[in-house]
């Protein structure tokens, strides 16, 4: 299947479950487009990956959507920095970015990105 297929399904998808889950703009955004959208930014790490390094294309379109699903990540964070899972996966983030420096650019969104993950998880786990 070619990667702008995935594109082309993905990011109408999370327009979609966005307008969806937020009442079609009536409430705010939930804590749980998280999940969605971490899965989008592991998703857009592999398409600049193949964009910068395998294809060396820039097309303004795909940069625009990649850089659209991390401003949207940052959104919920700020929305719902009061819930301790979003502080912790955003401090998640913050460490496995820092981390992610020796390997790259790509480290830094892969640690970042795993980083955010754990941190969710944690943050989760001791709220329970």
């Amino acid at each position: 299947m070619p990667y702008w297929v995935l594109g082309v399904i993905w990011y109408p998808l999370v327009l979609v479950i966005g307008l969806w889950t937020t009442n079609f703009c009536r409430v705010g955004l939930k804590g749980t487009l998280l999940i969605l959208l971490s899965i989008g930014n592991i998703t857009t790490v592999y398409f600049w990956y193949i964009d910068s390094y395998l294809v060396h294309a820039y097309d303004p379109v795909y940069m625009g959507l990649y850089i659209t699903n991390y401003a949207l990540t940052g959104l919920v964070v700020a929305e719902n920095w009061s819930r301790i899972v979003v502080r912790d996966y955003a401090a998640g983030t913050v460490i496995g970015m820092v981390v992610g420096v020796i390997l790259g650019p790509f480290g830094i969104a892969a640690f970042g990105i795993a980083g955010g993950f754990l941190g969710a998880l944690s943050g989760y786990t001791s709220t329970k």
